[in-house]
């Protein structure tokens, strides 16, 4: 993987500036230490800082094509170029490079715009045609690798991270109040919105079409797709086909000229992963562990057993609480993004642990939930029946509107907790909050959910909030990068998740047995305390347990919450005291944790100069 950027002039052309380009690109140099480079001409520039994976020696971007009229820098890693590439030498293409990404530039030739359907990847794609005078921008089906654009100076500016474009003289940094509120309703932010008003993430499986003096275009090539009808074909031929997919999955994310590793945290996704590369003996050697936490929150009896079963050489660090809150401000501006769990700091850690190592990227269990049911929720949508008449009107009113259902409920009683965050807002955001609220309209196209079962349409909702921008995002790519690591997620191989996507609710959730079919896949391959092992998921010390240290709480300072305007003083020092008492204490996940969702906004406007 890498980093890009670029600026392309909407209408006329106009000299684009070396310097302007270089600047952007030294700020996401951590996403490509081994080198950079640009290609600058009066309509376009593409600008490129490399990490090498594969061809180390010939594989700098942008690459051109065979006449020099089409040119393309693509961050991230096609993982079925081979056979692609196989197949356009067929159809009499030639290749300059034997790097994996210049597939892209040849089935753009052959396919036009329907090229991304035949890339198997993650990738974050700036294609320009000099015969069209047409850049095209592409992110990859899932969200894996970001894109970011605005449009300002008669130009559209785009990075693979914000603080590069920001760079672009005359950008300005204003605070998306969306953004806030739809981290104090969903899991994150939701593309296209960014903490950053008027600059946009592109959303996953969408591509931007953009040409002289017309109107941007925005097409969704891919979403996920369930069928409200179901074909079952029995319980093991879900199995014997998963556990073949799954290694295919995997051993494509190994194919490098580098070092590759893999995390362990001790749960049942990334023990997978471990495990089939350790009984397969697939080309990985490293493994990384982060210890949070103790007591109930200390998964390294797991760890150590995953750890065992592979025999790898092994890394770990352990994670104070201290370092927590000594890391948060790097995370958030690496981030680029408030949190509302502490999390991220371990994610932060842990790539720093990988860069340590010869290891140059590691493979993830990430988005294993999503499809395989794994979260509380799908569990709680079976008892649906017993929580309809506890509903307000208005709350049915909301569900009906956001989910296509009234009766579903997406982690938050959205107009319940509203009333929480009419108190949280300072009083002239709260007189605005109709023009930002995060459930004025759907953060997804409802239609797509509309006769669905709860477990795949919280599924697809989970794609859509949770996975793409969230954990893959601010928690995933961010992280990884910021210490200039990749991370890999063979559960969103496309030819994976097109089969998992079919295989029968039932066969995912079986009574109250999350990822059943996944456990079954992994039985004789890992090991049996980790298949029986209940789910328990992921956390890490909240503010209920920072503001009970000696602290000066500067990000909570009377001062800076006055000085941005976004909450209320008052009630912000009222919660102060709440989290003082020595029998307070937040419950992980299941809580919304708002004086951490104050401080990280406050940090980032800070380290941004954000203003309202």
């Amino acid at each position: 993987m890498c980093g890009i950027c670029g600026i392309y002039n909407l209408h006329g052309v106009k000299p684009i500036e070396e310097k302007i380009l270089d600047k952007m690109l030294e700020k996401i140099k951590h996403r490509g230490p081994d080198g950079k480079n640009m290609l600058i001409n009066d309509r376009v520039g593409l600008g490129f800082v490399r990490l090498s994976f594969i061809d180390l020696s010939g594989g700098m971007q942008p690459i051109e094509n065979e006449d020099r009229r089409i040119a393309m820098t693509c961050n991230g890693e096609i993982f079925n170029y081979q056979e692609l590439r196989e197949d356009l030498i067929k159809k009499g293409h030639t290749f300059r490079t034997k790097t994996d990404v210049e597939v892209v530039l040849h089935l753009y030739e052959e396919y036009g715009l329907d090229f991304p359907k035949h890339l198997n990847g993650q990738f974050a794609i700036a294609l320009y045609d000099g015969n069209k005078d047409q850049l095209v921008l592409v992110r990859d089906q899932i969200g894996i690798c970001p894109l970011f654009y605005t449009v300002a100076d008669d130009r559209v500016i785009y990075g693979s991270e914000i603080k590069g474009i920001v760079e672009y003289p005359g950008i300005e940094r204003k605070l998306n109040l969306k953004a806030v509120d739809q981290l104090m309703n969903y899991p994150g932010v939701v593309s296209p919105n960014t903490f950053f008003k008027n600059i946009y993430s592109l959303r996953a499986g969408h591509m931007l079409v953009i040409r002289p003096d017309e109107e941007i275009k925005d097409i969704e090539y891919w979403d996920l797709q369930y069928s409200p009808d179901e074909e079952d074909k029995g319980e093991e031929y879900y199995v014997e086909n998963l556990r073949e997919l799954l290694k295919k999955a995997i051993s494509r994310r190994l194919i490098a000229d580098v070092p590759i590793g893999f995390y362990i945290s001790g749960g049942l996704d990334s023990s997978v992963v471990a495990c089939y590369i350790g009984k397969f003996l697939l080309n990985s050697y490293y493994s990384f562990s982060a210890e949070i936490g103790e007591g109930d929150l200390d998964e390294s009896e797991y760890q150590k057993i995953v750890k065992d079963c592979v025999k790898s050489e092994h890394y770990s660090t352990k994670v104070a609480e201290e370092e927590i809150w000594n890391n948060i401000g790097n995370v958030i501006y690496h981030a680029e993004s408030a949190v509302k769990e502490s999390y991220d700091v371990a994610a932060y850690m842990l790539s720093g642990l990988v860069q340590s190592s010869p290891a140059k990227a590691v493979l993830t269990g990430q988005g294993s939930d999503e499809f395989f049911y794994g979260y509380v929720g799908y569990m709680v949508d079976l008892f649906r029946n017993m929580q309809k008449g506890k509903m307000t009107p208005e709350e049915l009113e909301v569900n009906e509107r956001l989910w296509g259902d009234p009766y579903f409920r997406f982690e938050r009683n959205h107009p319940e907790i509203r009333k929480i965050h009419m108190n949280l807002y300072s009083k002239d955001v709260r007189a605005n909050i109709d023009e930002f609220s995060a459930f004025a309209t759907s953060p997804i196209d409802v239609s797509k959910v509309k006769g669905l079962s709860s477990q795949k349409r919280r599924s697809y909702i989970d794609y859509k909030l949770r996975l793409s921008d969230h954990l893959l995002g601010e928690h995933g790519d961010r992280m990884f990068f910021s210490h200039s690591v990749e991370g890999r997620h063979p559960f969103l191989d496309a030819e994976l998740l097109d089969f998992v996507t079919k295989i029968p609710d039932k066969y995912k959730l079986k009574g109250v047995n999350e990822k059943y079919i996944l456990k079954r896949a992994g039985e004789g391959i890992v090991p049996d305390p980790i298949l029986k092992r209940k789910k328990f998921p992921f956390q890490a010390p909240g503010m209920s347990a920072m503001i009970k240290k000696p602290s000066t709480m500067d990000f909570l300072s009377d001062e800076l919450i006055k000085k941005y305007g976004v909450f209320d003083v008052n009630y912000i020092n009222e919660l102060k005291k709440i989290y003082q008492q020595d029998d307070f204490k937040l419950m992980g996940a299941y809580e919304i944790d708002y004086l951490l969702i104050a401080m990280t906004v406050t940090m980032l406007c800070e380290q941004y100069q954000l203003s309202l």
